[in-house]
């Protein structure tokens, strides 16, 4: 599996910052682009961005994508995803997407190498981490375009960090990681056992001393989610690449 805190030298990763991120893909909610789907991901693709998606596991270990915890906004179905088989999640359509939620695979495929590809492990207290890190690992066998694996879960970050550190890895910070001291000593310590290449930060709470420092440092500071031109104009000043959503970046059209 590989030797824990194994680390590898080389931690550049220009491509980090080298593109724009459509969030969840370049989706249009209501179309058959809806979020996290395989016309959202083309569609950013085709545009010439970076693609960021979030993946999760079902009961019988199929990492999909997918955002929330539960089919009840994005489907047809209700329920937590989490008691689901991915069988039974294809039963129900995104959206108007017309289609159920994909597989990792799926959506790695139509990617096929082209563009950066940025995925947000979701995670639980509960959740099995070894069992989700290794099903999303074994998604990346053969392929070979740029791949950054990102997470709130410290745990994530750090089973990345023992076991593939070939992957560039970022941290995701939001506002329950800067509210108090003790937060923020949390933060500080996990910053320090899991090294990650990359922050992604809120942009609601930028700038920051943290970030500022980071990006002082020359390590990358990626920032979410911008959705219209105000965010843009801050984050193009206090960060190094967005993750964005219509209309930010690309308009209204």
């Amino acid at each position: 599996m590989g030797q824990i805190d194994k680390d590898i030298s080389d931690r550049s990763f220009p491509w980090l910052t080298e593109y724009d991120i459509a969030h969840r893909g370049l989706y249009t909610a209501g179309t058959r682009e809806e979020e996290n789907t395989l016309p959202a991901v083309q569609a950013a693709v085709d545009g010439g961005y970076g693609v960021e998606i979030d993946v999760q596991a079902t009961v019988d270990g199929i990492i999909f994508v997918f955002h929330d915890d539960t089919l009840d906004r994005m489907t047809d179905g209700a329920g937590p995803v989490g008691k689901l088989g991915f069988a039974q999640i294809q039963k129900h359509m995104v959206g108007n997407s017309g289609a159920p939620a994909p597989s990792l695979p799926d959506v790695m495929e139509a990617v096929d190498s082209r563009t950066p590809l940025f995925i947000e492990i979701k995670s639980s207290k509960d959740t099995n981490i070894q069992l989700l890190c290794a099903g999303v690992r074994h998604c990346f066998e053969g392929y070979g375009g740029p791949i950054a694996v990102m997470s709130f879960d410290p745990r994530i970050m750090s089973w990345f960090k023992a076991y593939m550190p070939k992957y560039a890895r970022g941290l995701v910070i939001g506002r329950e990681f800067l509210l108090n001291w003790r937060s923020r000593a949390a933060l500080s310590f996990w910053l320090r056992r899991t090294k990650p290449d990359f922050l992604a930060c809120d942009v609601n709470l930028i700038p920051n001393g943290l970030c500022a420092k980071w990006r002082k440092n020359g390590k990358p500071l990626l920032t979410w989610t911008v959705k219209d031109k105000k965010m843009e104009y801050i984050a193009r000043q206090h960060a190094d690449a967005l993750i964005f959503e219509r209309p930010a970046v690309v308009g209204a059209g």
